[in-house]
């Protein structure tokens, strides 16, 4: 059986801060993502035949990038989040045998 040795303030931290950079992303997004959806609204290439052809091609991968921008912020924030719980849940989890370890063997003292 292998261990596991966990720096439990230094894990949420680090969770913590994962979380903090999903929701930078986000912000991200939120800010550059809009500067570049409004200035390719404006269709700077052009309207010709080609800047057309073009805009065709663009704006669904313009889409897609920006919906995953968005989406990465996301799972980014969770993932941090889920980190700091999972550190809460393995701590109470160790915590909770500690405390059933010592009661059992107190009792046969």
């Amino acid at each position: 059986m292998s261990e596991l040795w966990l720096d439990p303030d230094r894990a949420a931290d680090g969770g913590r801060d994962l979380a903090a950079a999903g929701r930078h992303l986000g912000e991200l997004r939120t800010s550059a993502g809009a500067d570049v959806a409004a200035q390719s609204g404006a269709r700077p290439w052009g309207t010709d035949d080609i800047g057309q052809a073009f805009d065709r091609n663009y704006r669904p991968i313009e889409q897609q990038v920006l919906q995953a921008w968005e989406r990465l912020g996301g799972y980014v924030e969770g993932l941090g989040d889920a980190v700091v719980q999972a550190v809460r849940e393995a701590t109470q989890t160790d915590h909770n045998a500690s405390v059933r370890v010592e009661h059992t063997y107190r009792k046969r003292s």
